[in-house]
């Protein structure tokens, strides 16, 4: 069973609104069934209409009739109890009047009010087929009704008859024609269908789709509403409700592209979702580090807790609040004192380990506060404390303790220089270690004589210990000179502040000590232990992926260098894939690492956003490929996104809406090109999962469909 449930209005919406057909939805019809996917039908049509429809559609799902009447439920589909009659071979659930009292009530008011409106008891088999473009058989089983009245006018609208319902304590809505029913609606039968199947399954997303004002109720009620535009390519005004997506193709071509288009951006969200699992820093910690009979165990090391008279928790980093959490969780009162800096917005209830947030990328007074408290707790322990330091991807801008003579702003200043300037974090760590009190094992060095335990969660391709958070615990192996030539190769000699060349320069003279290298005594006391990094997440995309059906490969787990070239690799790789695949044949391409972005303007954005704005203008036109690029952590650049999903189809469609891919992109503007797509297309290509609680890099992730 999936997890996913879509739930359907018909005439309208998957059957077309003239000739009643599904074969414009057909492509979408055929991978709900091959996956699995129940197909809840939600129609003012009668249990009759529907049955006929069932089994044309292969269908054996629940199904909701006559607006939310009944809902009718096939013996045995629940396994938990559920309070229903048994009827016709279902389970109902009534919610609505008897027939008969809905056809008394009609005629009474209508009689009272000497209204010009007709129900469908009214007339004869041959009129509702007229009225509703029905053949003869469909309109005999439209007049079978169990809970509503379909009704017109005779002319406009009678507004008095509408209001009289209500004030007869009925309802009234109205699709392509009116109903007047009991207190019910769609969305309440719907309700109690979807809480049937959470609790028969756990973790049920759900999808809508409708097109008219009695599928209100129905479009609340799920996780995902869909609005499907009329023929004359209009969506009703009256429905407008949060998250609503509405389709660009009316009837049952609308709903066949946007049902593909969810599912796939359902695969994507779930291999993404599945990667950020298996490097959450709480579980990844707990899988590295034992405590039994007071002996901390992390790989072949064993610490003698009772060895010990003060344990001591320091740290920085977008993931460490969760390591801390795990710390706690293991260690408890055990903990002497502690304190990790970490980003604004990351922090998590603690009970022993204090918490600092701080900007990130672009140091600020906060971090450096927070590092001068770290080094002050660590310079404090003797050998007879275990320092145990929690180390994750931001480290670097979040530990902030410029040398003697460097201030905050000059730190800043060069930082964001390199940035810009499409620097990658080797390089740009390679000069911020030189300018730092902490970095380059310096941290390690204040420690000293302490026992000092590093737990580290990657966000570096490779996992070098030197570049992860800039190596505060770990030899370094640059040098003032490589610095320097950083620098210069960037010819950011004349731009970087005064302050920051002198002391470079300085160093390279010999006139100031190196940082911490191979051989330090203080490195004989210091263990440094990688809990998880890009490759989990990576292997655990491509199982999930897997589990979806979908052959998988990863074919990168380096992808580095500017985002656009990024994009063409993968929209290369893309198309050597889709070339060799078969009709129906699916497939997954995962990558991941840290792609950079040279900024050229005053656009915003982000370098995963940078990737597919540049990927989808790449695959314009390309049926079959979609792709998800995100940053593991949350965050892409300075705004409040992760990433973004694009198609092949997303540049063509920004145009139609006239937002042009090609202008945001030369602008470095991505940011703003998915906020603008996304509000005019009335879609959720701009993805933003707040903070993650965790930083392994980027993840992208490219699903392929074999196309007829």
């Amino acid at each position: 069973m999936s997890n996913t449930i879509i739930v359907s209005d018909l005439d309208g919406t998957l059957l077309d609104a003239h000739n009643y057909s599904f074969e414009q939805a057909l492509p979408a019809l055929n991978s709900i069934r091959q996956r699995g996917i129940p197909l809840v039908l939600c129609s003012s049509k009668t249990r009759a209409e529907i049955e006929v429809l069932r089994h044309r559609l292969q269908n054996a799902h629940p199904f909701i009739a006559e607006n939310g009447g009944g809902i009718f439920i096939p013996q045995h589909y629940f396994s938990v109890p559920t309070a229903s009659e048994a009827t016709n071979g279902y389970q109902l659930l009534r919610l609505g009047l008897p027939y008969s009292e809905i056809r008394q009530h009609f005629v009474r008011l209508r009689e009272q009010l000497h209204a010009r409106v007709r129900g469908f008891a009214d007339m004869s088999v041959a009129e509702v087929a007229a009225l509703t473009g029905l053949d003869e058989h469909d309109a005999a089983l439209a007049r079978q009704r169990d809970f509503d009245e379909a009704f017109v006018f005779e002319g406009e609208p009678d507004q008095r008859f509408l209001r009289a319902i209500e004030a007869a304590g009925l309802h009234w809505t109205q699709g392509r024609i009116f109903h007047i029913m009991g207190q019910h609606d769609k969305g309440r039968a719907l309700d109690m269908l979807l809480a049937l199947y959470r609790k028969q399954y756990a973790g049920i997303r759900s999808i809508a789709l409708g097109d008219s004002l009695n599928d209100l109720p129905m479009l609340r009620a799920v996780d995902t509403p869909v609005l499907v535009r009329h023929d004359d390519g209009r969506c009703d005004a009256r429905i407008d409700i949060p998250n609503l997506l509405k389709t660009r193709l009316p009837g049952p071509a609308g709903w066949n592209e946007t049902v593909l288009e969810l599912l796939t951006q359902q695969n994507l969200l779930d291999i993404f979702r599945a990667a950020l699992a298996a490097v959450d820093p709480f579980n990844a910690l707990l899988r590295a580090v034992q405590v039994e009979n007071n002996h901390l165990r992390v790989s072949a090391q064993v610490y003698d807790l009772a060895t010990f008279e003060r344990i001591v928790v320091v740290g920085a980093g977008k993931a460490t609040a969760r390591m801390a959490l795990a710390v706690e969780t293991l260690l408890g009162a055990k903990i002497s004192a502690g304190l990790i800096v970490v980003k604004q917005g990351h922090t998590l209830p603690l009970a022993v380990i204090e918490q600092v947030e701080a900007a990130h990328p672009v140091p600020d007074q906060a971090g450096i506060d927070g590092a001068q408290r770290v080094l002050q707790l660590v310079r404090a322990a003797d050998a007879k404390t275990l320092v145990i330091c929690l180390l994750s991807g931001g480290a670097s801008a979040l530990l902030v303790a410029p040398v003697e003579g460097i201030t905050l702003q000059d730190k800043q200043q060069a930082t964001r220089q390199l940035l810009n300037a499409g620097a990658p974090i080797t390089e740009l760590n390679a000069v911020r270690k030189h300018l730092s009190q902490v970095k380059g094992g310096r941290l390690a060095q204040a420690a000293y004589p302490a026992q000092l335990l590093t737990l580290i969660l990657s966000d570096v391709i490779g996992d070098p210990l030197d570049v992860i958070a800039s190596g505060p615990t770990a030899p370094d192996d640059s040098t003032y000179a490589e610095a320097c030539a950083v620098i210069e190769k960037y010819g950011l000699q004349q731009t970087m502040p005064p302050r920051v060349m002198e002391y470079l320069r300085q160093g390279c003279a010999g006139q100031l000590a190196e940082t911490v290298k191979v051989g330090d005594p203080c490195l004989g006391n210091t263990r440094n232990v990688i809990i998880a990094g890009l490759r989990q997440a990576l292997e655990a995309a491509q199982r999930q992926a897997q589990q979806l059906g979908f052959a998988t490969k990863i074919i990168s787990a380096t992808l580095q260098g500017e985002a656009r070239e990024a994009a063409h690799f993968l929209a290369r790789a893309a198309r050597d894939e889709l070339a060799t695949m078969q009709p129906g044949e699916r497939r997954c391409l995962l990558c991941g690492g840290e792609t950079t972005v040279t900024v050229r303007g005053n656009g915003l954005g982000g370098r995963n956003q940078e990737l597919a704005l540049a990927f989808a203008l790449e695959i314009e036109g390309l049926a079959g490929v979609s792709l998800l690029s995100a940053g593991t952590d949350g965050s892409d650049g300075p705004n409040d996104a992760a990433g973004a999903l694009v198609d092949g189809g997303t540049a063509a469609r920004a145009r139609e809406l006239g937002v042009d891919p090609l202008r945001y992109l030369d602008e470095y503007d991505s940011y703003h090109f998915f906020q603008r797509f996304d509000a005019a297309a009335g879609t959720h290509c701009h993805l933003k999962t707040g903070p993650t609680g965790t930083n392994v890099t980027d993840v992208q992730i490219v699903i392929l469909s074999g196309r007829d």
